[in-house]
């Protein structure tokens, strides 16, 4: 009994393990990506949603306006991409939104260390780094988002 749970474990560890997710560049991808796949869309969610995160920890304390745009930000997007990894993996909405919370936190600490460690290496967070393209990306992403909503409530 013992050597199964231990090989149950081992293996959890291991499927974990292969599905992590790590940061990538978002700017490869478009806005039509986001139109035509459901994956993509939920990457692209899932990726801005922790930059805007990752943002916000980073200049809440000395840039409280800025940081609270950043978590407005993350606020519209965060029911869409619950809904989004909902629909590509056929789960409840509190299924996905607990799933989606847990790879958010995930990837904002990564982006977090990315940002301090270009921090370091150049005097800002985003200078000299795809972090740049991926948060003018996003922004473009929001305001896309925000459009379609106000477009769909006839404003």
């Amino acid at each position: 009994m013992i050597k199964i749970k231990n090989i149950f474990i081992i293996v959890l560890f291991f499927s974990n393990y292969l599905f992590a997710q790590t940061i990538e560049p978002l700017k490869n991808y478009s806005l039509e990506n986001i139109l035509e796949n459901d994956e993509i869309n939920y990457k692209i969610l899932e990726g801005c949603i922790s930059l805007y995160k990752a943002v916000t920890e980073l200049t809440t304390e000395r840039y409280p306006d800025l940081g609270n745009q950043f978590s407005e930000m993350t606020e519209t997007l965060n029911p869409y991409g619950i809904i989004a990894l909902s629909k590509i993996q056929g789960k409840t909405y509190k299924e996905a939104e607990n799933i989606f919370f847990n790879n958010v936190s995930s990837l904002k600490d990564q982006y977090i260390d990315e940002m301090n460690k270009n921090g370091k290496l150049n005097g800002s967070y985003f200078k000299g780094s795809f972090l740049a393209d991926d948060l003018s990306f996003c922004h473009e992403v929001t305001r896309h988002l925000q459009l379609v909503i106000m477009e769909s409530l006839g404003e």
